[in-house]
């Protein structure tokens, strides 16, 4: 059984006061445009300075309080919004929050997991996380072959526009109502799925043309052993570019880049060349990778990239019947039921819980569901303030897509979530058990998922996430039902930590990216109140543990 995780106390300042003291830019801020109105002044009295909050067009309080306490609630990882317009009782609504999370830590049991409160935490940019454009390499290919799997285009047996019921003729371009535009979108859509299939198509051919090609070869030079193996390419090559019309040179330029298709394909199987997307054109052509380590990479994530394949795009073997493969699948249910190792095997999600619980079994959720022991009240209901306003941005929440404006967290509106996670249950070192890793690279303030699970009360001595506000204190446990954040681990250096948000007057509990770069495993501080009287080794193996009773020194004795 993997620990569970709490909300309110990582890593706590001794003081509020000594926090707010120790980061409160207002003061600093007040101070500097102070010393630069006295400087101006002095030198040139005739010079009338702008206010320091001018280029806002706000009020001066507003313009420096809102930056800080924002920050301060959102842990200081997403990037500004646009707009800088705040509603006017969002400050004391965080205020009220962060007492409530303080609140919550008195009294705190073991196993209990708490939201991170630090208003500025230390961590590294990841590396890879960078703006400018870098050049194509192994890395790019496979980062290509993960979006492409966890995408929203579906690939398989590529169908044409008469058997879609949609022509582009009955589409009025000077009546653009929502149906007609809907309509457009829906075309745009079944070819892009249309363009993707047969790009994947063509390049399953051309890779078993090279296998098909190097066996008429062998087969020619058993015929007549007098030819040298160069006489036997040269008699294939011969009889291909009769049949194709095509050139010698022609044929050969394209059997280069085909040559390439076949190698990803061994390597990595079909499911790699299936999913590599346009740039393996480029990639094969200039053979970008090939010497930096792209068929041993490829090699060992073949298992994880079926696993996510079959699970996500079920029909994508059915491409294979044109060459004679097989389109059984050999992974079903649910992407999350998998758990990937490094020995490129995958075993079930029960088997790996048996020791524990013989009768283990999880049911993926998409949403919180509420216990019983609420009486059909949901204790995460916040009721101050307009419930359609973001205390975060300012900007209206909906449900609804063409009318939501707020963007802090998009993977929360219902209609926006077409595209799964990017991550996989894998295994672990150290005797961790199962664990969470990413597939693409998650940005930093992004959000990884929200922590869902069954909303309970009165669980003692089992992991669950605590939290609530006032008198309504909640517990969310992940034992039997859940989502992917259940299998996220404890490090003492987390790249990811927990964060409450409101959404449409409901508190979620949000893990948000520190900065996750592809194939690192996705861990959070499950804070200290979780370790308190936890008769538990930590075994996240970082040199800052404190919860790991083998590293602890022994002070040596005097001779």
């Amino acid at each position: 059984m993997l620990p569970f995780f709490s909300i309110e106390q990582c890593n706590t300042p001794t003081s509020i006061a000594e926090e707010q003291q120790r980061h409160d830019p207002q003061k600093t801020l007040e101070q500097g445009f102070q010393d630069t109105l006295d400087e101006e002044q002095n030198n040139s009295p005739d010079l009338l300075p702008s206010p320091p909050h001018s280029f806002r067009g706000e009020d001066a309080q507003a313009t420096v309080e809102a930056p800080a306490k924002r920050r301060r609630l959102v842990d200081g990882l997403r990037p500004p919004q646009t707009s800088s317009k705040r509603p006017i009782g969002s400050v004391s609504a965080r205020k009220q929050l962060l007492d409530d999370n303080i609140a919550l830590t008195h009294d705190s049991t073991p196993r209990q997991l708490q939201s991170d409160s630090r208003a500025l935490p230390q961590r590294r940019n990841a590396v890879a996380m960078r703006t400018w454009k870098t050049p194509r390499s192994a890395t790019t290919l496979i980062a290509s072959i993960w979006k492409n799997i966890y995408g929203s285009i579906r690939i398989g047996p590529p169908a044409t526009f008469e058997q879609c019921d949609i022509a582009l003729s009955t589409c009025d371009i000077n009546n653009m109502n929502r149906e007609t535009f809907s309509q457009i979108n829906t075309i745009c859509l079944k070819a892009s799925q249309l363009s993707t299939s047969a790009r994947a198509l063509e390049a399953i051919i051309q890779a078993h043309w090279m296998d098909c090609y190097y066996v008429r070869i062998k087969v020619i030079a058993a015929e007549n052993s007098r030819l040298s193996p160069t006489e036997a390419k040269m008699a294939g090559l011969g009889e291909a570019c009769s049949a194709l019309g095509w050139t010698h040179k022609e044929l050969r330029n394209r059997m280069t880049i085909w040559r390439g298709y076949k190698e990803i394909k061994d390597a990595g199987g079909w499911v790699s060349l299936v999913f590599a997307g346009s740039g393996i054109y480029s990639t094969c052509k200039y053979r970008i990778g090939f010497e930096d380590g792209l068929i041993q990479r490829l090699s060992k994530l073949q298992t994880c990239i079926e696993v996510a394949a079959d699970t996500l795009h079920p029909d994508w073997r059915r491409l294979l019947a044109i060459v004679g493969q097989s389109t059984q699948q050999r992974y079903t249910g649910h992407p999350h039921d998998w758990v990937v190792s490094a020995d490129k095997t995958a075993t079930s999600l029960a088997s790996t819980y048996q020791q524990w619980d013989p009768k283990f079994s999880f049911d993926h959720l998409e949403e919180c569901i509420i216990d019983s022991c609420w009486q059909d009240r949901d204790p995460r209901q916040v009721y101050s303030g307009d419930i359609y306003t973001c205390s975060e941005c300012g900007q209206q929440q909906s449900e609804y897509l063409q009318n939501n404006r707020c963007q802090c967290f998009p993977s929360l509106i219902p209609s926006a979530r077409p595209a799964p996670a990017p991550v996989q249950v894998g295994r672990c070192p150290r005797g961790k058990n199962n664990g969470l890793f990413a597939r693409c690279g998650i940005e930093r303030g992004a959000a990884v998922g929200e922590f869902v699970g069954l909303v309970t009360s009165g669980v003692e001595g089992m992991d669950v996430m605590l939290s609530g506000h006032g008198h309504d204190q909640y517990q969310i446990y992940q034992r039997r039902t859940g989502n992917y954040t259940r299998f996220i681990n404890h490090s003492c250096a987390p790249n990811s930590q927990f964060t409450k948000f409101v959404w449409l007057g409901i508190e979620r509990i949000m893990v948000v990216s520190k900065g996750i770069e592809p194939g690192m495993e996705i861990t959070v501080d499950y804070s200290s109140s979780y370790w308190t009287d936890l008769e538990k080794e930590c075994l996240c193996g970082e040199s800052c543990c404190p919860y790991n009773q083998s590293r602890t020194l022994s002070v040596p004795t005097q001779a």
